[in-house]
């Protein structure tokens, strides 16, 4: 299996993301739920309203860094991602449908979705071996 792969497989397997935005000195970190549009390789989360901390400064500011890990403490079998992307408000029905797809309880609430696309993934996999990365530099 190739490492665009292994990551994506990871990505796949998990549903919630750490996203850092910064702007003119400011910088703030959120936890979210994400789905997986795989066939643009891309994740889609929702932000509660457009106005909060992280929404304003990723509308002002794009480019974002983040992760997803798991919640193991068996430090053999950790694994967890690095990312790096730009985040863009996406208002396409498809785009909509595979959210609600993953996250039907989201009907009720829908927000403001927002789509991650990546510009470096990394993943450390200590299952495969202490300390083993798979990288996809997307530039």
């Amino acid at each position: 299996m190739n490492q665009e792969s292994i990551i994506w497989n990871y990505i796949r397997s998990n549903h919630v993301l750490s996203v850092t935005a910064f702007h003119d000195g400011d910088i703030w970190a959120a936890n979210m739920f994400y789905a997986v549009d795989y066939e643009r390789k891309r994740l889609l989360f929702m932000t509660s309203e457009v106005n909060t901390r992280h929404g304003v400064l990723m509308l002002a500011n794009s480019h974002v860094v983040g992760t997803v890990c798991d919640q193991t403490r068996d430090v053999a079998q950790l694994k967890g991602l690095q990312y790096a992307g730009n985040a863009t408000i996406v208002s396409t029905q498809e785009a909509l449908d595979i959210y609600m797809q993953q996250f039907p309880m989201a009907k009720h609430h829908q927000e403001t979705l927002w789509m991650i696309t990546f510009t470096a993934l990394k993943l450390t996999d200590n299952s495969a071996g202490f300390g083993t990365k798979y990288t996809w530099n997307i530039e």
